[in-house]
């Protein structure tokens, strides 16, 4: 697969802090296939219909973007094990 093979679609802000990793974007797209996840901060996420984060979930290094895979339909939820963090995943399909 070839960078930026994606289209960006949606993008979904969230404001994760040290208290609730159940915040959560919206549902995605049914077109969507991938997110692309990017923080202001050190983050951990987690992908599925009601994700809960935690911070044994995959982490996010600040302002280094990652791309995952996931199912249109599906959300996305952050916590911080520190601080707090804006954290901007964007939809992407082909």
């Amino acid at each position: 697969m070839l960078p930026n093979e994606y289209r960006p679609g949606t993008t979904h802000t969230l404001s994760a802090t040290t208290s609730s990793g159940a915040t959560r974007t919206s549902a995605f797209g049914a077109q969507t296939q991938a997110v692309m996840v990017t923080a202001t901060a050190n983050v951990f996420v987690a992908f599925g219909v009601t994700p809960t984060a935690a911070t044994s979930s995959t982490f996010i290094a600040a302002n280094y973007p990652l791309t995952f895979r996931v199912e249109g339909g599906n959300t996305a939820a952050a916590i911080t094990g520190a601080s707090t963090s804006s954290v901007y995943i964007t939809e992407l399909s082909r």
